[in-house]
């Protein structure tokens, strides 16, 4: 019992200093202990319990977050109890995973209960981040920035170390509140207090480009969120900010394309919070073009409630108030060389006449055409005309 005791308290400071994956394992070890040698007793199932919700919370595996709530609320009850040991804790759970299913009459709920029971800051920024998501859902910005800018509990401000490790947890709800209620100031000053070796460090990069209409930053950030270890939440963010970005830069198939794609990523994670971060026309765009695909359906199931179905979820998306107020402009800085080569294409010269132009051969002319495709992100000469006269370049 005693080592029981000692995992649970490990398990609940690996949550602290964001090792969710491993306090997952040390929790499910208490929980698997508790079953064997004291099945007739509520400690230290419950508690167990609970704070495994929240270590897989942070692992983005929504599913898994659920079914040891559920068990620990039918356990509470075999014991005649009427709240759970770490009652706040589960009810913060529970909360994100309302707003995970853009049930916000569930969520507000949830949030009036926590409200009268006063709970201890220890819990950390989970609340007053779930409370600023539930706020951006309503249309509430104002009130949704300043409850993350003013809380003592969640750092913007991240800095090396274990304060970065438990800022990854909050990093993107964070950076999603300040951009949907435009605050670019607060944003770009957690952006300047980051570096590559901050976790969530890609996800603040990626929205800032987003914000500021910056394509080929957008791209490499969510590349290294897409490559990194941090979870499938954070990449099914990164997906999202690729998503919108294409979508604002007309490039419709493309963006479809990576939208389904995320949705695979949602489906793992069992939340929509996700396609919530697109911007309102976005939303109305991608999310009728792929009503019909199983994606939807996959996503729908993760939730393993019979009230929750694709139609449901695309319903409530599609009613959230706009979450990206300022369309990006995109554009792409382009050197003087770049821009000359761009302007000469835009013509019904062949290869070989542009590269006597440039006095270069034709194959040295064709790699600086594939290296202005790429860092324009279009895969043709006609393309990258296209995209040209889109954002009036060249």
């Amino acid at each position: 019992m005693l080592q029981a005791e000692l995992n649970l308290e490990r398990g609940w400071c690996l949550i602290a200093v964001g090792r969710f994956t491993e306090a997952a394992s040390v929790l499910q070890n208490v929980v698997h202990f508790a079953g064997i040698y004291s099945p007739n007793s509520s400690h230290p199932l419950l508690a167990g319990l609970v704070v495994t919700a929240m270590a897989e919370l942070g692992c983005g595996h929504g599913a898994e977050v659920d079914s040891s709530l559920e068990l620990a609320r039918e356990n509470a009850r075999r014991f005649g109890l009427e709240t759970l040991p770490e009652e706040h804790a589960a009810l913060c759970v529970e909360l994100m995973r309302s707003l995970d299913r853009i049930d916000l009459d569930a969520a507000e709920g949830i949030l009036a209960a926590l409200d009268e029971a006063k709970p201890p800051q220890s819990l950390g920024p989970i609340l007053d981040c779930s409370w600023a998501l539930y706020c951006v859902y309503r249309g509430r910005m104002s009130i949704a920035a300043k409850l993350v800018t003013e809380s003592p509990t969640v750092q913007i401000l991240p800095t090396m170390g274990n304060a970065s490790a438990r800022f990854s947890g909050i990093v993107d709800v964070v950076g999603f509140v300040l951009a949907a209620a435009g605050e670019t100031k607060a944003l770009q000053d957690i952006s300047d207090r980051m570096n590559s070796s901050s976790p969530g460090d890609s996800i603040v990069k990626a929205r800032q480009a987003l914000v500021f209409g910056q394509h080929d930053r957008l791209w490499t950030a969510t590349e290294q969120a897409l490559g990194s270890d941090q979870g499938p939440r954070h990449k099914s963010c990164a997906m999202a900010l690729r998503a919108d970005m294409l979508h604002h830069e007309g490039r419709a198939d493309e963006a479809l394309e990576t939208f389904v794609q995320m949705l695979d990523y949602c489906a793992i994670t069992a939340s929509v919070l996700a396609v919530a971060q697109l911007s309102k026309s976005a939303r109305e765009s991608l999310i009728p073009a792929s009503a019909e695909f199983s994606e939807w359906e996959a996503v729908a199931r993760s939730f393993n409630s019979t009230e929750i179905t694709a139609s449901v979820l695309q319903t409530r998306l599609l009613e959230l108030p706009e979450t990206a107020p300022v369309a990006p402009d995109f554009q792409t800085d382009l050197t003087p060389a770049e821009q000359s080569l761009l302007f000469a294409i835009d013509s019904s010269k062949s290869i070989a006449q542009i590269a006597r132009e440039f006095g270069v051969v034709s194959g040295t002319l064709k790699n600086r055409l594939s290296a202005l495709h790429r860092k324009l992100g279009v895969r043709s000469r006609a393309e990258a005309v296209a995209y040209a006269h889109r954002n009036q370049l060249g």
